[in-house]
């Protein structure tokens, strides 16, 4: 075997403290584990806290507080810090922005894996911490929660530089839509899941959706099931009494359990198809006082009556009450069984010391754009929704998608829950937009 020359030795010694290969030595030392190099960015980042989640998994997650004006129009009102979850997938990867209508949510969307994305998840203003204090109402607009998504987009894009997509699920499907209208520019495709855009403080829709909804066998079902609980208040009230006093909970704030109970009759048709329950299910004609109280309890149907509930989506009943428009019951439907509601009593809940006034200028804008000059929008639906009623009219604008899936409800209208053809064709489509230059 030949022993390399002095030559070759020197020449070998030579390549390996060359300039290049101490370049690249020197590179491999310095190059960063995303984690910390994320951590280092957000430490650059000014009016931003935040902390690192602990994941088994070895993911990066974290949980950020962004400073935000409480008047994006007058930075001499206040400020106040609104909570972001963040989990990072890589620099180079896309970015789903999730604008959650309500309290933070951090399980992952499933567009998260369809996307290969990095996932930020925003809590809706005047929810949980992300309230202004103090608390004045005016400042909680569709308008001023567009700026919250405006301003982490502005942040978070000096660390993300690759393409935005924005997404919500139903109160959330209306704020992400919104935030596209006020600013287009943000993201380059925008995913609503069942998000319902009213067409007044009191959207008459509803009623012809419930009156046809399903069989008639269904329909007769539920308003048998309706009667039944109201002819037998007597007996039921006392039994709500002590299954509340059970659970140290309170419906003082609509009216106690007589209106309470009044209140879950009117409002079950719609929670029936909003739920996608089977009315087989429902007690019947011959149903027991005990069968029936053991349903809506079984059934978790009191949970938004409670006060801690209505306190809790205070901020979602005022919105809906001045800006987004809701639905209401017809009280008069079930003559003098009903005692504690008169005429056509709205569904906002809202029990804060405010005068409400709806501004329909917003709905109306809104619908005029989506027919319009909106685009790069694809709204998705469950056709057995209650809230599909309320669904985007786009009239003969060619430039946004919608998709009504059948069989579905509010909880399931989702790309996971329809056939792999169909859901297939809206990603291509997606994609399309998330590629355009």
């Amino acid at each position: 075997m030949m022993k390399p020359t002095l030559v070759v030795l020197m020449t070998l010694l030579a390549q390996q403290f060359s300039p290049l290969c101490l370049a690249q030595d020197e590179s491999k030392e310095t190059k960063k584990p995303d984690a910390e190099q994320l951590r280092e960015l957000l430490f650059d980042l000014s009016d931003i806290r935040f902390k690192e989640l602990s994941d088994d998994d070895g993911n990066i997650r974290f949980l950020l507080d962004v400073k935000q004006l409480t008047d994006h129009d007058n930075e001499d009102v206040g400020s106040f810090y609104q909570r972001v979850y963040l989990h990072h997938r890589g620099f180079d990867k896309p970015v789903l922005i999730n604008t959650n209508g309500y309290n933070l949510s951090q399980g992952k969307h499933e567009l998260v894996d369809l996307l290969d994305a990095n996932y930020i998840s925003v809590e809706h203003r005047y929810f949980g911490p992300s309230t202004p204090k103090p608390r004045e109402w005016k400042y909680l607009t569709i308008q001023q929660a567009a700026g919250d998504y405006h301003n982490i987009r502005k942040v978070l894009g000096r660390i993300y530089k690759g393409k935005w997509v924005s997404t919500g699920i139903s109160k959330g499907g209306e704020t992400c839509t919104y935030y596209r209208h006020f600013y287009p520019d943000d993201v380059v495709a925008t995913v609503p899941y069942v998000a319902p855009f009213p067409n007044g403080f009191k959207d008459q829709r509803f009623y012809k959706f419930l009156d046809t909804a399903g069989s008639q066998e269904c329909r007769d079902r539920i308003h048998q099931f309706q009667l039944s609980v109201l002819k037998h208040k007597d007996e039921l009230v006392p039994r709500m009494k002590y299954y509340l006093k059970g659970r140290g909970a309170s419906v003082d704030l609509i009216g106690g359990p007589e209106a309470a109970l009044e209140l879950f009759v009117m409002e079950f048709p719609f929670a029936f198809w909003q739920g996608g329950k089977k009315w087989e299910d429902v007690p019947d004609s011959e149903a027991s006082v005990d069968d029936l109280i053991d349903y809506f309890i079984a059934n978790r149907e009191l949970w938004y009556i409670l006060d801690k509930s209505t306190k809790n989506l205070a901020a979602h009943y005022y919105q809906h009450a001045t800006q987004l428009g809701y639905y209401a019951y017809r009280a008069e439907k079930f003559g003098d069984l009903i005692e504690k509601w008169d005429g056509e009593p709205s569904a906002c809940l809202f029990r804060e010391d405010e005068e409400l006034t709806f501004d329909p200028a917003t709905i109306g804008k809104m619908a005029e754009w989506l027919k319009t000059d909106a685009e790069d929008i694809v709204f998705l639906y469950g056709g057995l929704d209650t809230w599909t009623v309320a669904q985007a009219r786009l009239g003969t604008n060619k430039k946004v998608s919608k998709y009504v899936f059948d069989g579905k409800h509010h909880g399931n209208a989702r790309l996971s829950d329809v056939d792999e053809k169909l859901r297939k064709e809206i990603l291509k489509k997606l994609k399309a937009m998330m590629n355009n230059p």
